[in-house]
């Protein structure tokens, strides 16, 4: 059981940065296994609220991150929805691993804004690097997120 939450939170991390596999239910699962392991009633109800607001978060960040850096430098909804595409697509279609997904959300970016009429250049490059900048953004943040409820869990083993 503990290499079950070892690998779901392997897992979980690895959806920080690759969009296809969702990290936020790869982490809730490893924490249901933790407390099937440890029993439910030996984490309190302060970890397990923490935990849901950690989770929370996680969403919500994911969703701002990349909604903010496109939209704070003018780009529209079909920008920020080519964006998730181009994150999405990247990882299948361009053989670069890790720079796949920076090249997928820029690429998609500027797509969905010129799908809704954008024909500027300019405008479209500094439309792409606001999506690169969310992306970034929402992998730092689940990151530490993460971490925080790593830090949780010693905690709550601990004490």
């Amino acid at each position: 059981m503990d290499c079950t939450f070892n690998c779901l939170l392997c897992v979980s991390m690895i959806g920080v940065v690759y969009p296809i596999i969702p990290s936020a239910p790869a982490y809730i699962l490893s924490l249901v296994f933790l407390a099937l392991y440890t029993g439910f009633d030996y984490f309190g109800w302060f970890f397990y609220t923490a935990q849901g607001i950690l989770v929370v978060l996680m969403l919500v960040i994911d969703f701002l991150t990349s909604y903010y850096g496109i939209t704070k430098i003018g780009g529209s909804k079909a920008a920020v929805w080519g964006s998730v595409v181009g994150l999405l697509l990247g990882p299948l279609l361009i053989p670069l691993p890790l720079f796949n997904l920076l090249i997928g959300a820029f690429i998609g970016a500027i797509v969905g804004e010129l799908i809704a009429g954008g024909r500027n250049l300019k405008k479209l490059s500094q439309i792409g690097l606001g999506s690169l900048l969310g992306f970034i953004g929402g992998v730092i943040g689940k990151f530490v997120l993460i971490f925080v409820g790593m830090i949780l869990v010693a905690a709550a083993l601990i004490w």
